[in-house]
């Protein structure tokens, strides 16, 4: 058993007790409100032990929204909150709904008009008092229908550009009337609502508001006043609890609200610290609190009353019992990629998870179902693809061989985890592993599968997981034929450098056309080196395919510093050490000599070989993952373990 003192400790907030300091915190799904898929999703977090769920963004006050969001602002809402919110109460879980409101358009609740810097390409008019006003009534009386629906509490969002956060910036809010000046004035749309709020709701329902206190970065409000804001608001005795951001508007700082592998666990526990120390109300902590022994240990050091988590129980739900039970080899981390759950929001797609493939999924049962009759199943390569069909077909019941070239499993993961920032993606390979050594099946590693190798084993069916590789010859999408020179011995590939373990000279050129963070990582890998690093990117900024979900400041805050930039550039010709540079908008020339070592990072070809020289020679094959369909950039790892989880289904 766990020795936990306090995280799976009651707490008391307002007038109502919490089962557990575990809160998962508000994230939209794209799933639709109240149906059996989110209803299943949600569920599933509370029956592993998370003891209150505040329910993704839900708009309080009707107007544009970039993506679809939930809504509470009409009776005709309340079926609809009202029954996941019945669900989650009859497993003992707390329910709170968080109250977004979206700036930035005309008809939404904002201060000023220049607020059109928070939307893509519109500025919206500033309200007038009185509209200010009748949102201030609006907002209230959709709190009342988030009550009729059961919920109990309300999840007021001062952060990440919202309008309850927007009025409290001086950054933002450039009124002189009564709501904009002074910090009182600013204040006043908050409080207001709150006022509102408590006058239609009472005293027993739950009013917590999430604060960014801390603006700095942006060039707003510094974290002493977004103290002395978490006060006055705790001194109104008119607020249950304070969740606490720093730093954080999604639209100019998202890196920080979806902090991603690079960015270090509880990053903004400090800010709740610091309010903690002036209120008298319980706090919560807040981003990439990613582990039960973290949140245990903020709990105990003071920093918050409790904490609000929400990939950790993405990518495991069960993540709150297992710790409790001291299972914590068996927790599935979540490994900081954005991929699975942000970005396939932000791409207007059902959320999921790299790591979970059964996101998303839940209201379809998730069970593994034995099969029905015996196999024996051969699967060819040990990545992601190849270690969740072994898996799932040896948990069936099946006869599993599985033969991988190396001395190792995890495939590319091996790669990624090996750059800067990215150890975390090794997790999903222990986890795996610690998953197939439960099975009954037969590993073999350094093994070559030939066509001559599988047909001796006499499989009844193959699958072929055996990946890709990147290309060689510096093929892409902006130069359609081989560069001359790709074969000369100074001219290597990620594979060569990482997994391989070939030496580098002390000039190196990374060759990034992909838009993912290996070729940016490398280049930070060779520069810690004390390499001379040129990065040349064929794209306009680094790691640009991660631009959705942020992740593409971190990488360029991290790695432009370290090296020479060169964007918007085509590599025409590799002869002697040097190199001929072609920009692809102005087809200006130029050339790099002197250089030790390229390395290409461009397209992946997939290993589909073995597949074509066994297809009607054995009973049944498939092929599945990057050897199927080669990813060289974001969401690889994604589709790689889904399509696995899907083949061991269904063998």
């Amino acid at each position: 058993m766990s020795n936990y003192q306090y995280l799976f400790t009651p707490l008391k907030v307002g007038s109502q007790v919490l089962p557990n300091r575990i809160i998962m915190s508000p994230h939209s799904t794209n799933y639709p409100r109240g149906s059996e898929q989110e209803i299943a999703y949600y569920c599933e977090k509370a029956r592993g032990g998370a003891g209150t769920i505040i329910l993704e963004s839900t708009m309080v006050i009707p107007g544009v929204t970039p993506l679809p969001m939930a809504k509470i602002y009409s009776e005709e809402f309340i079926p609809e909150n009202q029954r996941i919110i019945e669900a989650l109460h009859k497993l003992g879980a707390k329910v709170i709904i968080e109250a977004m409101t979206v700036p930035g358009v005309a008809g939404n609740s904002q201060p000023s008009n220049h607020l059109g810097v928070l939307s893509s390409n519109i500025a919206g008019r500033s309200q007038t008092a009185e509209e200010i006003k009748s949102s201030v009534q609006e907002f209230a009386q959709s709190v009342v229908y988030a009550q009729k629906a059961g919920a109990d509490g309300i999840h007021l969002y001062a952060s990440c550009g919202c309008a309850e956060e927007l009025f409290l910036s001086p950054l933002f809010n450039r009124r002189t009337d009564e709501y904009g000046g002074s910090l009182e004035n600013r204040m006043r749309f908050l409080t207001e609502v709150i006022d509102a709020i408590r006058k239609l709701c009472g005293k027993d329902f739950l009013v917590g508001v999430n604060v960014n206190v801390d603006q700095s970065m942006m060039g707003g409000y510094a974290l002493e006043e977004g103290v002395e804001i978490a006060r006055l608001l705790a001194e109104t005795k008119k607020v249950d609890y304070l969740g606490i951001d720093s730093n954080n508007c999604k639209s100019r700082h998202g890196n920080l609200h979806y902090p991603a592998s690079y960015l270090p666990a509880g990053l903004m526990l400090g800010a709740a610290a610091a309010v903690r120390e002036v209120v008298d109300i319980p706090v919560f902590g807040s981003h990439k609190i990613n582990t039960a022994e973290m949140a245990e240990q903020a709990l105990a050091e003071g920093q918050c009353d409790a904490v609000l988590m929400a990939r950790a129980l993405i990518a495991d739900p069960e993540m709150p019992n297992k710790a409790k039970r001291g299972e914590t080899e068996e927790i599935r981390a979540c490994i900081g990629c954005v991929e699975g759950c942000y970005q396939r929001y932000a791409a207007n797609m059902p959320m999921g998870c790299t790591v979970n493939p059964g996101v998303g999924e839940e209201y379809l049962g998730n069970t593994i179902v034995p099969a029905e009759k015996k196999k024996k199943v051969v699967v060819v390569g040990g990545g992601l693809a190849g270690m969740e069909t072994a898996r799932m077909a040896a948990n069936r019941g099946h006869e599993v061989v599985l033969l991988e070239k190396t001395d190792e499993l995890g495939g590319h993961v091996n790669l990624l985890s090996q750059l800067p920032g990215l150890s975390d993606r090794s997790d999903i390979v222990r986890w795996l592993t610690l998953q197939m050594d439960k099975e009954k099946m037969d590993l073999r590693f350094n093994t070559e599968a030939t066509p001559e190798l599988i047909q001796s084993l006499n499989p009844d069916t193959v699958v072929v997981a055996a990946g890709s590789n990147y290309s060689e010859l510096g093929i892409t999408q902006d130069v359609l034929y081989p560069i001359p020179g790709y074969d000369a011995d100074y001219v290597l590939t990620p594979e060569k450098v990482i997994l391989e373990d070939q030496k580098i000279g002390q000039r190196v050129v990374v060759y990034d056309t992909t838009d993912y963070i290996v070729g940016p990582g490398l280049a930070e890998r060779f520069a810690e080196q004390g390499k001379e690093v040129t990065l040349i990117t064929s794209s306009s900024s680094v790691a640009e395919s991660l631009a959705s979900s942020f992740v593409n400041w971190t990488v360029a805050s991290r790695v432009l510093p370290k090296v020479n930039y060169i964007r918007d550039t085509a590599i025409t010709n590799i002869d002697n050490h040097v190199l001929s540079l072609q920009n692809r908008y102005t087809y200006e020339e130029s050339q790099l000599d002197g250089i030790d070592t390229v390395v290409l990072v461009n397209n992946k070809i997939g290993n589909q070989d073995l597949y074509n020289n066994l297809v009607g020679k054995v009973p049944e094959i498939h092929i599945i993952g990057d050897a199927n369909q080669a990813h060289y950039g974001n969401m690889g790892m994604d589709a790689a373990y889904k399509s696995g989880h899907t083949t061991g289904k269904i063998i």
